[in-house]
């Protein structure tokens, strides 16, 4: 794998390899991929990662799949098609959650707004601390509909990225809007992340969109400056 493969967050470039593979005519219109779990060994990654790079595909249209059936090739890629003009990931191998706070409200109102709900919808809220090899890298605060929320509930202090398991009950996304700013840590989040009050942090703000130009999930991350990658390539 080159030097700037290795830069890419993971299921990027197992979508690169599949991109390949179809490119290539080892994999044309119409045949099966292998399962997830051969993909899983022939790639030696897990099977979010696996997932992840299939869901890309399909919302380029490159795969198809349906409940019960094997994923196919749909059509052959463009050109053009390849890595994305953005791409940021978090620093660090080993990725784990902590839940700090998650409660249903009818508070958040800001949040309400971006997920187009009403003033007196509940909304489910949660609040994560993000590690990455045993060390806190940034404080997650997500708001999601009351529904997907539900869905959610059990694995909000085990999944890192939890759309996956959205994934498994049937919901997805197709759009992700984020916003990157500059904020400086409050007490509360200096404590919890092990900086100095005051100290400059990455935040992202992100609204993702479901299957039906609906939003899904509503979050601000803020991140330490030494914990986040962001790259931007102009073509």
């Amino acid at each position: 794998m080159g030097k700037d493969q290795k830069k890419l967050p993971l299921y990027i470039q197992i979508k690169n390899k599949l991109v390949s593979n179809i490119k290539e005519g080892i994999w044309k219109p119409g045949d099966t991929l292998p399962s997830e779990s051969q993909l899983m060994e022939q790639y030696n990654v897990s099977r979010t990662t696996i997932r992840q790079a299939i869901r890309d595909l399909v919302q380029n249209g490159i795969l198809e799949t349906s409940r019960g059936a094997p994923t196919k090739v749909k059509e052959i890629p463009e050109d053009g098609l390849g890595n994305p003009g953005v791409i940021h990931h978090e620093i660090g191998t080993d990725m784990a959650v902590i839940l700090l706070r998650m409660e249903k409200s009818q508070t958040h109102y800001h949040a309400k707004y971006q997920l187009s709900l009403p003033e007196t919808a509940d909304i489910f809220y949660m609040e994560r601390l993000r590690m990455a090899d045993g060390k806190p890298i940034a404080i997650q605060q997500s708001y999601l509909p009351l529904a997907i929320g539900d869905v959610i509930e059990q694995v909000a202090d085990k999944k890192f990225d939890f759309f996956s398991t959205l994934g498994n009950h049937g919901i997805y996304h197709t759009n992700i809007k984020e916003h990157v700013s500059a904020d400086n840590a409050t007490q509360y989040e200096a404590d919890i992340l092990g900086v100095s009050a005051g100290e400059a942090l990455i935040t992202i703000e992100r609204t993702t969109l479901g299957i039906d130009s609906k939003p899904i999930e509503y979050s601000t991350t803020k991140y330490t400056t030494k914990a986040f990658k962001y790259t931007i390539e102009i073509d």
